[in-house]
């Protein structure tokens, strides 16, 4: 009798075990990853491009999903959020205290979680927050500001790009894009630190509207083929150039100043820089040449970040550009910039295209005497690779 109850009571327990075992993930077609650190002044910004996502639901394509991590300075503990077109918004996991959303262990645990409970064949992520471009520690880094005081404040913990190589090289996930809606990240140091993680870098050498991209329009290209992800920039360009933004100077079309890249292509187009650099001065003249942002305390003495295609065309003869430039525009396929792009720096620098034969929508830092940032240059991947004195 006790041999039977005991065969029983196994059995049961077996029969529990199964009933409460999770069901396995379906696997999606693409799964998109939205990381909003918004924990500084773009948290009202954030709650309004989460709305746009809300609203853009139904236009998500049958088995692909959007995933979005949401810390923002509201006081509410970030969560993980899924959007998809049957069953809507639900959260696929709450925080129980509020982690520093700029710290490589925070963003690796998030991307395991997704990865591990939204499992897909393909995957795009949005980086979305403030960004300084290349620059790394010290004064202004990377990517994102965390405050870890749940306020607006844009004093913080922030990431550098080496950082979030590692990050999403360990994650599992070959990433088809990585689109940046934040400032000045589409330049060359940055997509060439990134190649060995991501197919395609979309985003802006300049500054962007505090805005964001119009989620509510874009959200099909999020999900488009790789060869069409692309298309990221040209609706969002198209969708601001399209805007009536009313200034002192009486401009009419602010747009801005995007482009996709080809990760790819940069080994090829680092091959064809590299032997035009060697008789570089050291601190070469940056006279004429576009640049995105003025070097000043206003700006927080980031960068000019002046335009690769705009250096090398009145640097190089003539020949010599249009064969470096067909190597450019193979790293870089998609270009899109009216005459003049959204500034907060406007008062201190006119954000305009100066350059408009050679502007290749891709920024590239040109040392510059006195910068602090020229030491912390020659440590990037990019100048490993061409550097030129």
């Amino acid at each position: 009798m006790k041999h039977c109850l005991t065969i029983l009571f196994i059995a049961l327990l077996l029969v529990s075990c199964k009933e409460h075992e999770p069901e396995s993930a379906t696997i999606m077609k693409r799964v998109v990853v939205v990381y909003m650190v918004a924990e500084n002044s773009l948290s009202g910004y954030a709650t309004s491009d989460l709305n746009e996502m809300r609203k853009a639901t139904t236009s998500i394509p049958d088995s692909c999903q959007l995933v979005v991590y949401y810390d923002n300075a509201s006081g509410q503990i970030p969560q993980i959020l899924t959007f998809d077109s049957k069953q809507g918004e639900q959260v696929l996991y709450q925080y129980r205290t509020d982690p520093i959303s700029t710290d490589s262990a925070a963003m690796q645990q998030a991307l395991t979680i997704i990865r591990q409970k939204c499992p897909a064949q393909s995957y795009g992520l949005v980086m979305w927050s403030h960004a300084s471009g290349w620059v790394p520690q010290q004064r202004r880094k990377s990517f994102g500001i965390d405050n870890g005081q749940n306020t607006t404040a844009n004093e913080g913990t922030e990431m550098e790009i080496s950082t979030l190589q590692n990050v999403l090289q360990k994650s599992g996930i070959t990433w088809d894009y990585i689109f940046f809606d934040a400032c000045f990240m589409q330049g060359v140091e940055v997509a060439y630190e990134l190649r060995d993680v991501t197919e395609w870098c979309i985003g802006s050498p300049a500054e962007i509207p505090g805005e964001g991209a119009p989620y509510d329009i874009i959200m099909p290209d999020l999900f488009r083929e790789k060869d069409e992800v692309w298309r990221i920039a040209e609706d969002y360009y198209t969708y601001y150039k399209d805007l009536f933004y009313p200034t002192k100077y009486n401009i009419n079309n602010m747009a801005v100043v995007l482009s996709a890249i080809r990760t790819s292509e940069l080994e090829a187009l680092a091959r064809a820089t590299a032997p035009l650099l060697t008789t570089l001065d050291e601190y070469p003249s940056t006279d004429g040449i576009q640049q995105y942002c003025v070097y000043s305390n206003a700006t927080f003495w980031k960068p000019e970040y002046f335009d690769m295609g705009s250096f090398m065309g009145q640097w190089l003869t003539e020949e010599k550009y249009q064969t470096w430039r067909t190597a450019l525009d193979r790293a870089v396929p998609h270009q899109f910039a009216s005459s003049q792009w959204r500034s907060t720096y406007s008062r201190f620098f006119y954000p305009v295209v100066t350059d408009p034969d050679h502007i290749a929508c891709l920024s590239m830092y040109l040392p510059v005497e006195g910068h602090w940032m020229n030491d912390y240059y020659r440590q990037t991947a990019w100048w490993k690779r061409v550097k030129y004195n």
